[in-house]
């Protein structure tokens, strides 16, 4: 398959946002900490479709819809387009470029995206497109030297309850993202919740809108969130969270 036809493809899947959690080529994780001193991170693939697939592979800062070559990230991954016969195995190798980030000055985590668009292949393609299955996971940037551990970033977290609609407040004083799945806030017996609730950057404060059958009573809330680690495991934390105030876990 052409360069040409992979264009092609890629701009159907980008149109249609084909963003699948589980495709016929998979990822053998979740997201991927890459620590900015490391000399690289390994990553596999693995083809579970009934065929061979063609792969496109390339990184984002943030933008879907971002062809691979228009793409500027201080990364390179390699190989970026390979063939994947069924049941078979393909090692990526992700690399940190250090001197095309002028972000890193800045103590904190960045986030970027890692794209793996697999193309059933064809004969003859003529005008037609393929069918294609893309994945999508988070790739973050770490620096070496940042204060405390991600995993302390939770421990930090500020919620405020705000007003008398159901919206909750989080301010992450720390410089790593927390990737929440899921908040639940109960206000006498009743639950109000997000189950898609937004990441919290480094440093950030961010409102989170929840949904419920009617606004909150008076008195406190038990308000109980999930966070993925490192590894995109769930962790369930809970907290007393009174009108108006905010407190640190």
């Amino acid at each position: 398959m052409t360069h040409r036809l992979f264009n092609a493809v890629l701009g159907l899947a980008l149109a249609v946002q084909t963003v699948l959690a589980h495709g016929e080529i998979v990822i053998d994780r979740t997201r991927i900490i890459y620590t900015a001193s490391a000399p690289g991170v390994t990553v596999n693939l693995h083809n579970e479709a009934d065929g061979p697939r063609l792969v496109q592979v390339w990184i984002d800062a943030g933008d879907p819809q971002v062809a691979p070559e228009s793409s500027d990230v201080p990364f390179t991954v390699t190989p970026p387009i390979l063939r994947l016969d069924a049941g078979k195995h393909r090692a990526l190798r992700v690399v940190y470029h250090a001197t095309q980030n002028k972000a890193l000055a800045a103590p904190q985590e960045s986030v970027y995206w890692l794209n793996v668009l697999g193309i059933r292949p064809s004969v003859d393609t003529g005008n037609q497109l393929q069918f294609a299955f893309r994945t999508r996971i988070k790739l973050f940037l770490r620096p070496d030297g940042l204060s405390g551990q991600a995993q302390e970033a939770i421990q930090l977290l500020q919620w405020q309850r705000k007003g008398d609609g159901p919206v909750l407040r989080v301010r992450n004083p720390s410089a790593f993202h927390v990737s929440l799945s899921s908040v639940r806030l109960t206000v006498s017996g009743v639950e109000y919740r997000n189950d898609d609730p937004p990441m919290l950057s480094p440093h950030s404060v961010v409102s989170i809108a929840l949904k419920g059958r009617a606004l909150p009573g008076e008195g406190p809330a038990l308000l109980r969130f999930t966070v993925l680690d490192d590894h995109g495991m769930t962790h369930e934390h809970s907290l007393s969270l009174g009108r108006g105030k905010d407190l640190a876990i």
